[in-house]
């Protein structure tokens, strides 16, 4: 009895010790686990986020880049394509187990910001109609800054003859940048012989002494209708219409009718139906506005603000400002004159649209074409100054100066090789951020309106 007792005791003893080692060898295990997991926490695990929030961060600026793209698309669709779709997340960061929670983000429209604004005293184009009717017995007529001509008649009521003379020429010479651009000649040789002679603005003839009188009788209550095809004068002022054109600094030209015939009392009119091209200064002002904007909100990786501007795509780790997709100016030498073509892109919000959206889920930005020109002044050098206005996004003044000093490097490049002189003031005088632009300048502007929303993924499948 006693040694049964005795092993019975033995035996408790060492249940309770193998129960004691197993839950002393997990507190241990899991004191050692817990131990791994603090550490990667506090030594790993923001280095980890901080990596996934920074490829976040390149892949939105990928997708955020490619903006100026999508809206230069749907104006080149011309209205085939409606709207232009981009899914962007707005947040990342999350590690599974050990870092579970994610950073989030902002996206997009901010109406009332950025405005871009041009200014210049232009020269535009004025095409009027004009009629002119008179007689030839003053023997020379001039007509200036002729565009095009719809009609063309000559009246010969009667020729009469002085002793000295029996024949007789009127000459109708057209003249481009004071260069000859071609020239008709009717002559008569009597009462009874009309022929007309048109050369090109080569001196090459096209009609040579062709008779365009009916019959041998006298030339009297006769009309020639010089713009007939059957003369080929239409071809030459067709021809010096698209000389002027190629020649952008005077697409015009002038016409002048010499009268010999008319000698003696003779009794010739002229008609001539034609469009009058002027130029005229205006001060012209176009501003856009709107921006849109991404801005991430990390937990360990450095914050940045994307912000797209009138074509222009900035990366704003504040206050450190960067141009990182240009926009669509050009500024080229042409001719005697510099061609400068600068995008005015506005971007709203439309009516009961959210304009700005937050988390970290997956959203998407459309963008809708409303409008789409394109504004043409005179033709050649039509200023001589350009003032572009630049107000810079919301934020502390050392950001928006270095906003506008990235504007102001930007276009002080684009005008690198040019024959444009650029001035800019100080960037931090708030009232007046301009950049001013001179030279022989023949200005474009391109006028494109745009709206963006944000629509939730969750709304669209």
């Amino acid at each position: 009895m006693g040694s049964r007792s005795t092993q019975t005791a033995y035996t408790r003893i060492s249940s309770n010790a193998d129960a004691v080692s197993t839950v002393v060898s997990f507190i241990l295990l899991f004191g050692l686990i817990l131990s791994v997991i603090i550490f990667a926490r506090v030594q790993y695990v923001p280095l980890w986020t901080a990596d996934v929030e920074a490829r976040h961060a390149d892949d939105v600026f990928v997708l955020f880049s490619a903006i100026p793209g999508n809206i230069d698309n749907l104006v080149l669709a011309n209205g085939s394509v409606a709207v232009s779709r981009q899914r962007i997340r707005l947040g990342s960061g999350s590690i599974p187990l050990i870092a579970p929670g994610t950073s989030y983000g902002a996206l997009g429209v901010v109406p009332d910001e950025g405005n871009f604004t041009v200014e210049a005293d232009v020269l535009t184009v004025n095409i009027s109609r004009n009629v002119t009717i008179g007689n030839l017995t003053e023997g020379h007529v001039n007509i200036t800054n002729i565009s095009s001509v719809s009609s063309f008649y000559i009246y010969i009521e009667e020729i009469e003859y002085n002793g000295e003379s029996s024949s007789g020429y009127m000459f109708i010479n057209l003249a481009h940048q004071e260069n000859q651009s071609g020239r008709a000649e009717i002559e008569t040789e009597s009462h009874t012989h009309l022929n007309i002679s048109i050369w090109n603005d080569n001196n090459n003839k096209v009609i040579e002494d062709l008779p365009i009188n009916a019959d041998n009788s006298s030339i009297t209550n006769y009309t020639i209708d010089l713009l007939n095809p059957c003369y080929g004068f239409d071809m030459v002022l067709d021809e010096a219409g698209a000389e002027g054109l190629t020649d952008a600094d005077t697409p015009y030209y002038n016409l002048t009718i010499t009268n010999s015939i008319s000698l003696n009392g003779s009794r010739i009119r002229y008609y001539i139906d034609y469009n009058e091209y002027n130029k005229t200064s205006v001060h012209y002002t176009k501003t856009s506005n709107g921006t849109i904007m991404y801005e991430s909100r990390n937990r360990h990786f450095l914050n940045q603000k994307f912000i797209y501007q009138n074509g222009a795509v900035f990366l704003c780790q504040q206050p450190a400002v960067t141009i990182r997709t240009a926009p669509g100016v050009l500024i080229r030498d042409y001719r005697n004159y510099t061609r400068v073509l600068i995008p005015i892109i506005s971007v709203g919000t439309g009516k009961h649209r959210i304009p700005m959206i937050s988390g970290s889920g997956v959203e998407e930005l459309q963008i809708e074409l409303k409008h789409a020109d394109r504004i043409t002044f005179a033709d050649g050098n039509n200023t001589g100054s350009v003032s572009i206005i630049i107000a810079p996004p919301a934020g502390d003044e050392e950001f928006r100066k270095n906003y506008l000093r990235e504007w102001a490097d930007y276009f002080d490049a684009t005008v690198a090789g040019t024959s444009i002189r650029m001035t800019s003031t100080n960037a931090t005088n708030w009232d007046n951020h301009t950049i001013t632009l001179n030279g022989n300048i023949h200005l474009d502007i391109q006028n494109i309106d745009v709206e963006g929303r944000i629509a939730s993924i969750s709304q669209l499948e």
